[in-house]
């Protein structure tokens, strides 16, 4: 197993943002890192920072965890935009696709009527789930998993999930048999929660 040493932050030209990360949650802290740094410089404010920050921890933890359990070590790519007051991500994940019931599990769920609420769901279903995940290159217990496409639609203005396929073709196809992973976009504008 990699480490989070092998990341690399690469800056195409203002406003553009590309990390390679190891499939390992240790991935997390760098990438949230350079990620707060890009829209602190864009002049993003605190609460939008955290928000945008939380959305992509989770989509960072679920790519890192269908690596892993797709035994692949490929690297996960997490490409970012910064336009004006836009705020666009993707990330690239080796993993076998985040399955139809699961999408339509998530969206059917009714969207809690307040911050509360929605916490309290997300605890009592993360206490009954639990998941071994690559931390520095060890094995370890990672609790926090499960209501991660809820949690991005509940704070991203978009959140899209499509597939990366063989002989690169991109699909929206949850059931194409020639899925190789997923890549999923969040996107955010902090224009319309200024108001």
């Amino acid at each position: 197993m990699r480490d989070t040493a092998d990341s690399l932050l690469v800056r195409h030209h203002s406003g553009s943002y590309v990390m390679f990360l190891p499939p390992d949650l240790a991935s997390i802290r760098e990438f949230r890192r350079a990620l707060r740094q890009s829209l602190e410089e864009n002049t993003f404010i605190s609460k939008d920072i955290q928000q945008i920050e939380l959305a992509a921890d989770e989509a960072l933890t679920n790519s890192i965890s269908a690596n892993y359990n797709s035994s692949s070590e490929e690297t996960i790519i997490c490409r970012w935009i910064v336009d004006n007051s836009k705020f666009t991500l993707w990330i690239v994940d080796y993993g076998s696709g985040l399955k139809k019931e699961k999408i339509e599990e998530q969206v059917a769920e009714a969207k809690p009527s307040s911050l509360q609420e929605f916490l309290k769901k997300v605890k009592t279903y993360q206490e009954g789930k639990c998941e071994v995940l690559p931390n520095r290159g060890k094995l370890t217990q990672h609790r926090n998993l499960g209501k991660g496409l809820l949690i991005m639609q509940s704070l991203m203005d978009s959140v899209k999930i499509m597939y990366h396929c063989k002989e690169g073709r991109i699909s929206s196809d949850p059931t194409d048999s020639s899925i190789r992973g997923s890549i999923i976009e969040l996107a955010f504008d902090s224009k319309k929660h200024s108001l």
